[in-house]
């Protein structure tokens, strides 16, 4: 029997569910450290770079770079929109999460010696006016910039073949 290919929704969709799962764990144990941030992202860029291993295995090898990076990039922009999704929910049901991030925002420029009270109360009027918008555009980066980064990385190591026989796939 032939092993059936796991397609770039379906692991998108897997990944996305754990990354926004895990992000909603950190925010409701009030885990802000930036360890706990990187360890999200850590788990994301693993999980790409394993879409893209799998893809190749699945396909016995048969497969050339750009379609490996291909399928661990659709496999991203649905951890994207996923991404996206998941922010625009917490921004309208969980508004404390945007209150959570301000205060974090305004202690941290609290912390900068450049940074006085009226340059401090101007960043954080922008940054109320903003949030939404820049979480979006700020979550689009973060997922297709590291994604694409973490797809190049898994086509370069799964396994390809330069002149497969098989026809294109997925």
């Amino acid at each position: 029997m032939e092993e059936k290919i796991t397609t770039h929704f379906t692991k998108g969709l897997i990944i996305g569910l754990l990354v926004v799962t895990m992000g909603f764990t950190f925010q409701m144990f009030d885990l802000y450290e930036k360890w706990v941030q990187w360890l999200s992202t850590f788990v994301y860029f693993a999980a790409i770079i394993w879409a893209c291993i799998s893809f190749s295995r699945q396909m016995k090898g048969n497969v050339r770079f750009g379609e490996i990076f291909s399928h661990g990039f659709k496999t991203v922009a649905i951890v994207t929109l996923i991404g996206i999704a998941a922010f625009i929910v917490s921004y309208f049901l969980m508004p404390e999460l945007k209150q959570k991030a301000m205060e974090i925002a305004r202690a941290d420029m609290a912390k900068n010696k450049d940074m006085n009270q009226e340059l401090i109360d101007q960043a954080m009027s922008w940054a109320d006016k903003l949030y939404f918008v820049g979480g979006i555009v700020g979550s689009l980066f973060l997922y297709a910039f590291s994604g694409a980064i973490a797809s190049l990385i898994g086509a370069a190591v799964a396994k390809k073949n330069s002149n497969p026989t098989i026809p294109k796939s997925l």
